[in-house]
């Protein structure tokens, strides 16, 4: 299962790069997908963006990395999370398809972040007005 199922209908956006219009989340606010990524992991941002692997912040990265490089490069993915060549972020994107395929919590996870995401943008978005 695709993470772009998780999108909330008001974050899509069309893609004109297939034959398909399919519709994708723009995700272009790092600052916001690492607070939210955060708060559903347990974690801190400072330490998605460390260096430590227990589970909560290897997911975190992993699912960080993934949600970024569904509209990025993977070079951008990787260094939104302190990492510095491209393959981490084939490899993590990798990793959480396949949690897609059976895990339920990590669904779950993926779905809270998105909405937590979401309400993160909308709150900065009504600091301006």
């Amino acid at each position: 299962m695709s993470p772009l199922a998780f999108f909330p209908e008001g974050m899509r956006r069309k893609s004109y790069f297939t034959t398909e219009r399919i519709n994708k989340m723009l995700i272009d606010n790092k600052q916001a997908l690492l607070q939210a990524t955060a708060e559903v992991m347990g974690t801190t941002p400072e330490a998605i963006i460390g260096n430590r692997k227990t589970f909560a912040e290897a997911l975190a990265r992993q699912i960080v990395m993934t949600l970024w490089a569904e509209g990025h490069s993977l070079q951008a993915s990787c260094e939104i999370v302190g990492r510095t060549h491209h393959t981490a972020a084939f490899y993590a994107r990798r990793k959480i398809h396949e949690r897609l395929q059976y895990c339920e919590a990590t669904r779950e996870r993926m779905k809270i972040i998105l909405e937590k995401y979401s309400q993160n943008i909308l709150d900065k978005t009504n600091e301006y007005l």
